[in-house]
């Protein structure tokens, strides 16, 4: 049995102690691969961190108190400097622990993620598998090599450092080879997988949060240019969407509401809910015969991603509104990113719908008691005011109860990344990576850096005057504006929740396991 330590990390977080904002905030890659490793037989245990955290401390409670046998971290690409300076902290109290980190950076920047001193080993794409095989070696005391998807440094000294499948790359350092093997192909039936065990955040998690959410399946069927879906969707052979059986989402739920009784509402996790209607449909479904058991409905929210065949397919519209009407499934999250139909379209390479099909799906959800928001992308390569103010007219039209807007920030790995670069739209040497969504990088004739700064804030005005009160926007706003400053967000959102525990009494686990 190998003891693991499983790293998280975020930006905007309560205090040191509870980082995480809400459960809806627990990692789900990283809470798969606990699960996947203790019924492999191996002990876990996790940690958050933030910008304030004493990374020293954690370090030590790791690697003295729990006497880990390995780090597993997990990382996006803003996520990334931070996790590497706890790397470098566990290296400094134990050289020769091994350090692996999978996510998002690492699958899409390899070489230079592997690169880093204090790292010995990445995961690229799906990494239950992979992060199992290595710690089963470990607890063989074995030299971990050839494992699908994996780049691993092998020491010259090693005896598996001769294997023919380890590959020399000289760039990186005299002392190591880099065994890389290429992926497994994607996961088929995700039924398979172990469920998540949520005891391992409850340290990690403000207290005073009720939302929750459940994965009900992986991968999205489009190719966004600023999404990272389409370049983790090339990285290896399979069917890339794919969705857990309603039997097994449904005992995931049975299990969160028999430890969280008193919640009242959860979150569907995946890309869009609408990448099967028929799947949609039968979930929603079960889901209402579940609530018909219950004393109180249980709530549920989804991503949608619309299309102008979803819309104008008025029957199928139709039947998976009224499924989610039965499900008690109350609200969806959609994308309009841009009301420029030619940004949509040559920019960012969204689902095919017009301004009107958007429209029209929004007022037809209300008709069955579903409300929308809409996810908004501003600060967009070409993009000028005109095309803003389409993107603030199609909003307003729509009249969501909330939108939640982004500055474009160009993720590595990404299309649009490489298009901004190969339009020399941003200096690579201040791309930083605190409130990456928040601060506007791009230098655009059309659209200036100071006034998408000052419409990231100003849009909630433009959309909701006459519809929100003057204090609602303004608190909206002033939330918006702190944003771009994450520490001032932190003190803002401690006074939130301060006020929030006053309010109404604490939730915790009921104790039942």
């Amino acid at each position: 049995m190998a003891r693991v330590a499983c790293v998280f990390s975020v930006e905007a977080y309560g205090t040191v102690e509870r980082p995480l904002l809400t459960w809806g905030k627990t990692p789900f890659g990283l809470s798969i691969i606990t699960a996947c490793l203790e019924a492999a037989g191996h002990q876990v245990r996790c940690w958050v961190i933030c910008p304030a955290t004493p990374l020293d401390r954690i370090a030590s409670e790791m690697l003295v108190d729990f006497n880990c046998d390995l780090v597993a971290a997990s990382a996006v690409t803003t996520q990334f400097p931070l996790i590497a300076s706890f790397c470098e902290q566990v290296k400094q109290f134990n050289p020769h622990m091994p350090v692996i980190v999978g996510g998002a950076h690492p699958s899409l920047n390899p070489d230079s993620t592997i690169a880093h001193p204090s790292i010995d080993a990445i995961c690229i794409g799906e990494g239950e598998d992979a992060a199992v095989a290595y710690a089963n070696a470990l607890d063989f005391h074995c030299q971990p090599v050839q494992i699908p998807g994996m780049w691993i440094k092998i020491p010259l000294s090693s005896p598996s450092a001769k294997s023919p499948f380890a590959i020399i790359n000289p760039d990186y350092s005299p002392d190591y080879r880099i065994d890389r093997s290429p992926l497994a192909p994607f996961r088929t039936n995700l039924d398979d997988l172990p469920m998540i065990n949520l005891l391992h955040w409850e340290r990690w998690v403000d207290e005073t949060d009720r939302t929750f959410r459940v994965v009900i399946g992986r991968g999205c069927p489009f190719g966004c240019t600023y999404c990272s879906n389409h370049a983790l969707r090339d990285l290896t052979e399979g069917k890339y969407v794919r969705f857990r059986s309603p039997d097994n989402i449904l005992k995931e739920i049975d299990w969160i509401v028999a430890h969280f009784p008193e919640i009242d509402k959860l979150f569907l996790e995946i890309e869009t809910i609408g990448a099967s209607p028929s799947f949609a449909i039968q979930l929603s479904n079960r889901l209402a015969e579940f609530n018909a058991r219950r004393e109180k409905p249980l709530a549920f929210r989804a991503n949608l991603a619309v299309t102008t065949q979803l819309v104008r397919h008025s029957l199928d519209l139709h039947a998976m509104l009224r499924a989610f009407q039965r499900a008690n499934l109350l609200a969806l999250n959609v994308g309009l990113e841009s009301g420029s139909e030619r940004i949509r379209k040559e920019i960012l390479n969204r689902p095919v719908y017009t301004n009107q099909d958007l429209i029209n799906f929004c007022h037809t959800a209300r008709e069955y008691g579903i409300s929308v928001a809409l996810f908004v992308l501003m600060g967009l390569p070409t993009e000028t005011v005109a095309d803003y103010y389409q993107t603030v007219a199609v909003a307003r039209a729509c009249q969501p109860f909330i939108i939640h807007e982004s500055i474009f920030y160009p993720y590595p790995g990404t299309r649009l990344f490489k298009l901004a670069a190969d339009m020399h739209l941003f200096d690579s040497t201040n791309l930083h990576t605190k409130a990456e969504r928040s601060r506007a990088y791009l230098h655009l004739e059309g659209f200036p850096s100071w006034r998408v700064a000052f419409e990231y804030v100003f849009i909630t005005w433009r959309v909701f005057h006459g519809r929100w009160t003057l204090r609602r926007s303004a608190t909206y706003m002033t939330r918006k504006a702190l944003s771009v400053t994450p520490g001032l967000l932190t003190v803002a959102l401690r006074i939130r929740k301060s006020l929030a525990r006053l309010a109404r009494p604490s939730i915790a686990f009921s104790g039942k396991v």
